[in-house]
């Protein structure tokens, strides 16, 4: 299993700073990736978030300018938000400035006041996003680029540069739903949900056809993001919410619970009071927790 961790490029610790010292500390800590969200304005009713929101391909490329090897991600980009054509170069050129470490992570969104304020229909949704990622692959793998869709419509165009990976970066689909799932499994290279626990993601597995999701290409990929919160010698009751908030004990046992379950790559949300103890989780997960892992293959 791989491990990652959520940038913060919004709330608390939205700071230069801290994005600097958590994206060196993982790599140096063994981490696999390091994760960006996206939101481009917050409505009022919508606060929770903080005031600062960092663009996320602005905070990946000055993250890869730090970074030597990691694996960098958008956990997830809200594909409506955007005009596909921008997007896919915008896309291209992070992948190739970063050496080809670019898992693009895509998603419908959810927050409706967003959508009001930038002008995108929130009940078409579903069927912008279809359209952008058709149009993203078309301009990243064809010589002579053209759509004609019912959002989009383009023709006799020339798009450079490609990205380096080849035909394109990794393409994750989020959200927690049966309708994700599909997607993903019809035009994904892996399933990005946020938050569920390891018998809901076997479940949504199984509603859809386990063989489906198992017999994928090698690349498709299971990830989850979920909260991790370690209490080295605190006892800590288990809640069947979050596996990963508790003892090592607790950790380790929802670790082994998520493979089972098929989850290929977990992207850590860590919880601290401040700052330090952020970094502190992360090096206590690197020393004290991976090295003793012991997980098995999905069920």
């Amino acid at each position: 299993m791989k491990f990652g961790i959520a940038l913060p490029n919004f709330g608390r610790y939205a700071q230069r700073e801290s994005i600097v010292d958590i994206a060196k500390s993982a790599e140096d800590l063994g981490f696999d990736s390091l994760w960006v969200s996206d939101h481009i304005i917050i409505p009022e009713s919508h606060k929770g978030f903080g005031d600062v929101f960092y663009d996320p391909f602005a905070t990946l490329s000055f993250v890869a300018a730090k970074t030597r090897s990691i694996q960098l991600g958008t956990s997830v980009i809200i594909l409506p938000y955007r005009n596909p054509i921008v997007l896919a170069k915008m896309v291209s050129t992070l992948d190739v400035l970063c050496g080809g470490r670019l898992t693009l992570g895509v998603g419908v969104g959810w927050l409706e006041d967003e959508f009001e304020a930038l002008g995108v229909s929130y009940m078409d949704r579903g069927a912008i996003t279809d359209e952008c990622i058709a149009v993203l692959k078309n301009l990243w793998s064809s010589d002579e680029p053209g759509y004609r869709g019912k959002y989009y419509k383009f023709s006799k165009i020339r798009f450079f540069p490609k990205p380096l990976q080849k035909p394109h970066p990794p393409l994750w689909i989020g959200g927690n739903g049966l309708v994700a799932l599909r997607r993903a499994i019809l035009i994904g290279n892996g399933w990005h949900p946020v938050g569920l626990t390891p018998d809901e993601i076997r479940e949504r597995r199984r509603a859809v056809g386990e063989s489906q999701t198992r017999n994928q290409s090698s690349n498709f990929v299971i990830s989850l993001r979920k909260n991790l919160q370690i209490y080295e010698s605190k006892k800590k009751k288990p809640d069947v919410r979050e596996p990963l908030r508790g003892t090592p004990e607790m950790i380790s046992k929802g670790i082994e619970l998520y493979a089972k379950s098929g989850v290929s790559h977990l992207v850590f949300q860590i919880l601290g009071g401040r700052f330090k103890d952020i970094i502190h989780s992360m090096e206590f997960f690197s020393t004290e927790i991976r090295p003793f892992l012991k997980l098995e293959s999905q069920d």
